[in-house]
This record gives structure tokens, C-alpha cells and sequence, in this order.
């Protein structure tokens, strides 16, 4: 059975295999054992928090082939950015300027510094074992987090941002690093990517030039890239697009990848989520697809199933009841969703 839960400290072997297939590019995923084993400490002790209001909790959540035992993909949700670091990004902007003795006027794109998204949450680290991108797991690891958002709303607030990851070639080279960050980091991308997840974004402060960049005076290669993810990232997009997140002219520092946001409420996946009682262990299939998740953010837990949805309330699977760790009684947040 594939089910996505709330990870504990436990999973940091699986986890790390993980992030070194995914390394380079992803910043909330790096191969670094002390570092993801921070996170997720910082996960446990987050879910463990009385919250009142979002702060700098994060949740970080595994999906896993129980079956095999195996750790298979990862995802999170960082409940409010800027809280311990600041979060930066480029916002994309156009200047124009005229000269009336020549009869000219000139319109340029520039790229300015920014903390557009402090106190935003982000929804981060989707990350699939090459083995496992199929059977819609990619669709269950990300709306998971939305679902987990909707369930415990008063953790997170309005605004919900997601980072893409950029353009980089075979060998690792960002063109937009190449013309922009490594002339002030004297450091590769990679170097300056894992740097960033490992040590936190002050250096990003202290050394990254303040004054707007000229977007026509960049190479042709970094112009083309600014505001374009990675092949491997276009499946994300198309998922964020669907669940309602926009481009609105913000990108990465690193790698000008696009970052996308939306309203929580506005959310496809928590907008049409519902909740109901769990009256029963249906003994054949359900009538509707879905993704069901339970009410207790300690052992949160996700899976698809068939589920019969009832006036009185919903029954499950003895799978699913068990998967979920469930009584008779208990309120489960559902999502119906197409046949995969």
C-alpha cells in the first residue's frame, strides 16, 4: 500500500537517499545527514506544538511503499516563511524611459530584490523516487500537503507560495548563475545551492548585489531561462497551475526559476476537500475515488482508496481503517478525485 504520513526522525535513511538522487537544484532537500536530520526533529517538534498562529513550524511529510518498507518520496510545507531566516527572491520588473530630443522611448525588464513572501507559507521538497513516478503517486505526495493544510487550517496563513526548480544543463550549470550569482559568490551553483539549504541565507544578504539587474544586459542564454523550471520541474508546475498557484513575476536568486502563489483557500484540493464521519468498514469497493486523510496531526496519514460516501457519513476499507488508524466515529477530510 503507498501511503503519504508525517515523517518521523526514524526516516532519515531513506530520506537522504532521496535527496542525494535529487541533488542538485533542490534546496529544501539536501544530502547533508545533519541537515535533514534537523529537519525532521524540527518537523516532530513542530507537530507536537500547541499553535495558535503560524510561526516558524514546519511539517515534513514521506511517502511510503509499506509494502516494502521503503521511504519513496518526500514533501513539506514550511508554515511561515521568514520567521528564523530571510527569504528572498527576484520580483521581475519593467522600467521605461523617454528622451524627447531623440524622440525615443525605452522599455527594460529589471530584476529586484526581495522579500515579497515573508509570512507566506511554502509548500516545498516534492521530491519521487525515479521507480515510483507512476500510479498518480506524484498527485497523492503533493495534495497531500494541501489536504494537511486544510485539516489543521489555524497552523498556516493566508498567503501559500511554491519555488520551482530552474534550468540547468546536463552538467549542472545554471545559466542564470553563470551570469548573475557567481560573479559576487565566487562559487558554482551546486556549491551555492547546497550552501544556502545547509547554512541558511544570510550570505545571500551580505554579498548579493542590491541595486536592480538589467535583464537586456544579461547573456541571451540567461535571459531565456528567467522565469522557465527545469524539464524535470514541469510536471510540478502543471500540478501547482491546476491547484490554482500563479506566476506573478517573482523568481529564484539562484536560478531565476519561477515562483507561483495563491490564497490557501483558493486551493483546488482544500476548497473541495469535505469532511465526514467514518460510520462504517465497507465490506466491497466504494463509489467514489478519493483521497482520504485522518484528524490527528501526530499520526497524519494520507492514502487513495475507494471510499463510500453515505448522507450519515463515509465508509472506508478495513485497509484504509487500519492505514489510518481509525475508530468508528472519527471525522476524515476526503477529496474526490478522478480514476487513475
Amino acid at each position: 500500500m503507498i501511503i503519504v504520513r508525517i515523517a518521523q526522525e526514524s526516516d532519515i535513511d531513506g530520506v537522504l537517499q532521496l535527496a542525494e538522487q535529487a541533488y542538485p537544484g533542490m534546496t529544501t532537500l539536501p544530502p547533508d545527514h545533519d541537515v535533514l536530520t534537523a529537519k525532521l526533529g524540527h518537523s516532530v517538534r513542530s507537530v507536537n506544538k500547541a499553535v495558535t498562529q503560524p510561526d516558524d513550524e514546519s511539517y515534513f511529510l514521506v511517502m511510503e511503499d509499506t509494502e516494502q518498507k521503503k521511504v519513496v518520496g518526500t514533501a513539506a510545507v514550511i508554515a511561515c516563511l521568514g520567521r528564523k531566516d530571510e527569504f528572498y527572491s527576484y520580483k521581475l520588473n519593467r522600467v521605461s524611459q523617454s528622451c524627447k530630443e531623440l524622440n525615443k522611448r525605452v522599455s527594460v525588464e529589471t530584476l529586484n530584490l526581495s522579500n515579497h513572501f515573508e509570512g507566506y507559507s511554502e509548500v516545498a521538497t516534492l521530491y519521487l523516487d525515479k521507480d515510483y513516478r507512476k500510479n498518480g503517486n506524484g498527485s497523492l505526495l503533493a495534495r497531500t500537503r494541501y489536504l494537511l493544510m486544510a485539516q489543521f487550517r489555524n497552523r498556516f496563513p493566508e498567503g501559500v507560495m511554491a519555488d520551482l526548480r530552474g534550468y540547468f544543463d546536463e552538467d549542472g550549470n545554471s545559466p542564470f548563475w553563470n551570469a548573475v550569482g557567481c560573479h559576487f559568490f565566487e562559487m558554482g551553483f551546486a556549491e551555492a545551492d547546497l550552501y544556502g539549504a545547509t547554512h541558511g541565507n544570510q550570505f545571500i544578504a551580505d554579498l548579493m548585489p542590491k541595486h536592480p539587474i538589467y535583464v537586456n544586459m544579461l547573456p541571451e542564454a540567461a535571459q531565456k531561462v528567467i522565469g522557465q523550471c527545469n524539464v524535470v520541474g514541469k510536471p510540478a508546475m502543471r500540478m501547482l497551475e491546476n491547484e490554482g498557484f500563479r506566476w506573478n513575476g517573482h523568481v529564484d536568486i539562484f536560478d531565476a526559476a519561477p515562483s507561483v502563489d495563491t490564497k490557501i483557500d483558493d486551493i483546488h484540493s482544500i476548497k473541495n476537500s469535505a469532511v465526514a464521519e467514518v460510520i462504517g468498514i465497507a465490506e466491497c469497493a466504494g463509489n467514489e475515488h478519493a483521497y482520504v486523510v485522518n484528524d490527528d496531526i501526530g499520526e497524519f496519514t494520507c492514502c487513495r482508496t475507494l471510499l463510500s460516501v453515505e448522507n450519515e457519513g463515509v465508509r472506508v476499507s478495513h485497509h484504509v481503517f487500519k492505514a489510518l488508524g481509525l475508530e468508528l466515529g472519527n471525522k476524515v477530510r476526503y477529496l474526490i478525485t478522478t480514476a487513475h
